[in-house]
């Protein structure tokens, strides 16, 4: 059965039915078959038979596709064989309800029902309503009256105007307030507890008209929150939820983002919108040269538009349905009365166009744009089905989703063997900034293949719902000839072009390219192409081009089971690889790959240096900016005297044009040598007709440039710019907010008026606290710090230098404590209470390591003594990425510091 839906509409057409017409047109022939039309001005009275209506006006086309689904269903119960159907539908249709389909309305494999666009034609199903009646108010702002939302019928949270996305009142209109502090916080809370209030800057929020719909958007590393504002204390700058946020604030980036949405009071640009529920009235300030008189202006009024609705529990599917060719818009999102948040991937939020139980079905040729959540959702019990060829944008969450969170039961309840190729994914994540291009769990033995995926806010695709090593359902998939590329786009954090999690087994992420993946530049800054997060075990990765990433390449090297080969990473921020050492057997691979390097380091340090099970040959390493390749800050045959690339090369790999990006390599390239296949990238992304093609050629990016490495962070900090009671500037602060504190004060210096102010107290969860540390990053070359402390009786300092390894490494170390300074646990000299004692530290880095360090104190009228070579805490220290000054005193008592200078004198050979 075809039904084929004709509209008004022929932008898109003539690229999205090329293939949907070639299969139509291979459809056997029946004896028997049915025609059916569909289309503006037509009658369901009518026996829908005809394209239009006959002079008499007595038949002609259905004029809903409700009737046509009805006609169909009779005439397939009638008996005898039945062949195909094809429904005709015109023009733009806006549904009152989503079109549902069910097992009753199943076709066969020779007689699929589908519901397609006729030559030329791409009809509209709308789940949305134009607004119409608008007035010029005072000043730019336009107004419409919506008597629905008056009495809360309808009360939708988009609004589109001549096909764009208008905004929703916000502030700041453009990049975000930061987060000041928690209300009564726990030092012992874990992250993953939220809040439902927090402190903020007064001049930030305020006591809105209609405050309960107002809604504040707190961004966390990985996803988001949407929470509702129950309250404003302004005397206390503290803002109120009526729920928490998923994450706890302040739990990593110590200006923890946010914006305030949907207030009246925050309509003050063009090109934003504000709905007062209490009025029903909309109001919109238009952008230059739209005029709302003759303006299409469309709010949604449904949150889904068509459902596959089988039950695949109960033994019901539906089978061998196909949409070809439609263009779904105009769908809403919802928010709960206690807000909204996702651990990850937006993973609730439901699909404009959804499945269960669906078997042999297809979406193909199809566009889905403006909706407010995911764009299609094949979730329980979906097999052997098509999602090919569909363009999908200005989505509210994500692409495409297949599977679902939790782990099927039975083997009929699993999604498995479906296709997902040839589409066009992007501009994403508009309202849920933490959903996907494409979202993969709990299903095997599927194809993702050649989509092209860009401009969403977290990861392009995702693979695998279980951070360990437990049994899932998620293997034997290939990820194939994508193009992923702009994502993240520094907005969320710990990302990947394609993230994996859990055992999967089988399956193979092949012949991709990744690139352009940069989070946000706050705490913790990190993106990589291929990331394997908890439990990623079980993958082939092998063919892949990344490059234009910040923090590097490829993540977690050291997991467990998986080859990684013969894939190109290269033009990374700050890392190209970020090694693990795990010890679950058996051991992954890293063969036969390209690392090329401009700028930044080999590898991070974070945990990876002891991971030598993990099989390194045959690769080939190059540094093109004349700087030395360092491999854990040694060179490379100190690097394969710990066994590992043993036949793996420093040399110039011979690209044709890196600087253009292409990584194709020459034929005299040292990399053949090693067994490297070339990487043909041609086939990568969309395929078919030129105008298909083409289209992501229309979008436009930024110019692709890496951001500089972080640079090495001096401290020169006599406390003198930063006002009484503030926390000092670069430091960061850990408090428990019991008495304790850091803050500068003006009570008394070493010189000038302000010094740092130390207060312990007693009864503190950790004796650790309260303490600052400083990240200066200093990798080569001699660090100097110097300070002024002055200890008042019972107080006792710790100061440390730490390298950034798990675990870490320590360098300078020394303790205050009864009058004493010791160094590795030996008093070294005795330091007097209430007196300004001048403290300077000297240790080399990088290649002037000696694990050693040098300590000079000076005292009011007493010549200099200097303390030289002391040990260092581990003998290979060499960089410095934490120094700290830590309080460890048990009861109250109060020290103070006073010109802290941190600097790095580089020796001439220094990096």
């Amino acid at each position: 059965m075809t039904l084929i839906l004709l509209a008004n509409r022929l932008d898109l057409a003539k690229t999205l039915l090329f293939l949907g017409l070639a299969s139509l047109a291979a459809t056997p022939t029946w004896a028997e078959s049915l025609t059916v039309h569909v289309a503006p001005g037509g009658d369901d009275s009518w026996s829908g038979r005809f394209a239009e209506p006959n002079p008499a006006g007595s038949d002609g086309p259905f004029a809903s596709l409700d009737r046509a689904q009805r006609a169909v269903r009779e005439w397939r119960t009638g008996g005898g064989p039945r062949g195909p159907v094809t429904v005709l539908i015109r023009g733009v249709h806006r549904l009152p309800a989503p079109f549902v389909l069910t097992p009753e309305d199943s076709g066969t494999k020779d007689a699929p029902v589908t519901y397609a666009a006729a030559p030329g034609e791409q009809p509209v199903l709308s789940g949305g309503r134009r607004i119409t009646g608008w007035r010029q108010g005072p000043a730019e702002i336009w107004t419409a009256e919506v008597p629905e939302a008056k009495s809360g019928r309808w009360c939708f949270r988009q609004l589109f105007v001549n096909g764009r996305r208008a905004r929703r009142a916000r502030s700041p209109n453009d990049g975000y307030f930061r987060v000041v502090g928690l209300v009564d916080p726990k030092p012992d809370a874990p992250w993953n507890k939220g809040v439902d209030r927090f402190r903020f800057r007064a001049s930030d929020i305020d006591a809105y008209h209609d405050l309960n719909h107002v809604e504040v958007v707190v961004f966390h590393s990985w996803n988001t929150s949407r929470v509702r504002i129950a309250s404003v204390d302004k005397a206390q700058a503290i803002v109120s939820f009526t729920g928490p946020t998923i994450f706890r604030p302040l739990a990593w980036d110590p200006e923890q983002r946010y914006y305030v949405e949907n207030a009246r009071e925050l309509l003050d640009s063009p090109g934003e919108w504000y709905l007062d529920r209490e009025t029903g009235v909309l109001s919109y300030w238009p952008l230059a040269g739209e005029d709302l008189r003759t303006a299409e202006v469309v709010a949604p009024v449904l949150t889904e538009l068509v459902r596959l609705d089988g039950d695949p529990d109960a033994g019901r599917f539906v089978d061998h349905v196909r949409l070809v060719g439609l263009s779904l818009q105009h769908a809403d999102w919802t928010l709960s009365e206690q807000g909204y948040g996702d651990p990850q991937a937006a993973v609730t939020v439901p699909a404009v166009v959804s499945a269960k139980g669906a078997r042999f079905c297809a979406l193909e040729q199809c566009e889905i744009a403006h909706v407010g959540t995911y764009g299609v959702w094949f979730s329980r019990g979906c097999k052997e089905n098509r999602i090919v060829q569909n363009h999908l944008y200005d989505l509210g969450a994500g692409g495409v989703r297949i599977g679902e969170p939790a782990m099927a039961a039975s083997d009929v309840a699993e999604s498995s063997n479906n296709l997902i190729s040839n589409n066009y994914l992007h501009d994403g994540g508009c309202v849920y900034a933490g959903a996907v291009g494409v979202w993969l769990a709990q299903s095997s033995h599927n194809e993702i293949s050649h989509n092209e995926i860009h401009s969403f806010d977290y990861s392009g695709i995702s693979l695998g719902w279980n951070w360990g090593f437990q049994p899932n359902r998620t293997h034997h998939n290939r990820i194939e000839h994508n193009h992923v590329h702009h994502v993240v786009r520094g907005v969320l954090s710990d990302a990947g072009g394609i993230y994996m999690l859990g055992i999967q087994t089988g399956t193979v992420v092949r012949h991709n390219i990744f690139h352009d993946v940069f989070p946000y530049a706050g705490k913790p800054a990190m993106a990589w192409g291929i990331y394997f997060d908890s439990g990623a075990s079980g993958l082939l990765v092998e063919n892949n081009l990344v490059y234009h990433t910040l923090t590097g390449g490829l993540m977690n090297t050291g997991m467990t089971g998986n080859v990684i080969r013969n894939n190109v990473f290269a033009l990374s921020g700050q890392e190209a690889v970020w090694r693990y050492n795990w010890t679950k057997e058996p051991p992954s691979v890293v063969e036969r790959n390209i690392f090329y390097l401009t700028q930044g380091e080999l590898f991070h340090e974070d945990g990876g240096a002891s991971d030598f099970r993990t099989r390194w040959d045959d690769n080939l390493y190059w540094r093109a900016d004349g700087e030395p390749l360092l491999f854990y800050g040694e060179p490379f045959q100190a690097w394969q005297a710990k066994g590992v690339d043993q036949h793996s090369l420093v040399a110039d790999p011979q690209f044709v044009d890196p600087a253009r990006f292409d990584f194709r390599v020459k034929p005299e390239s040292p990399a053949i040598q090693l067994g490297f296949q070339p990487i043909d990238t041609s086939q990568n992304g969309l395929f078919g007709p030129p105008e298909w093609v083409a289209l992501p050629k229309q979008a436009t990016f930024p110019a692709s440039v890496l951001p500089p490495p972080p640079q090495p962070i001096s401290v020169d900090d006599g406390f003198e710019q930063t006002s009484a009671g503030e926390r000092p500037a670069l430091a960061q602060v850990h408090e428990e907010n019991r008495g304790d504190g850091i803050r500068v004060t003006d009570e008394l210096a070493a010189a000038g008026k302000h010094c740092l102010k130390f207060t312990d107290a007693a009864g503190l969860e950790h004796v650790f606290n309260p303490h600052l540390f400083y990240t200066p990053g200093f990798r080569q070359g001699q660090a100097v710090l110097s300070f002024d402390v002055r200890l008042e009786p019972g107080a006792v300092l710790g100061h440390e230098w730490r390298d950034s390894a798990r675990p870490y490494r320590v360098g300078p170390s020394l303790r205050i404590d009864s009058g004493k300074l010791s160094v590795g646990g030996k008093p070294l000299t005795d330091i007097p209470t209430e007196t300004w004692v001048h403290v300077e530290i000297t240790c080399g880095l990088g290649r002037q390591a000696s694990g050693a360090w040098d300590l000079v104190l000076t005292l009011p009228g007493q010549p200099p003594q200097a303390f030289r070579s002391l040990a260092c805490g581990h003998p290979e220290f060499n960089r410095v990425a934490w120094l700290g000054l830590v309080s460890l005193a048990s009861a109250k008592t109060v020290w103070y510091v006073d010109n802290l200078e941190l600097s790095l004198r580089e020796s001439p050979c220094a990096r």
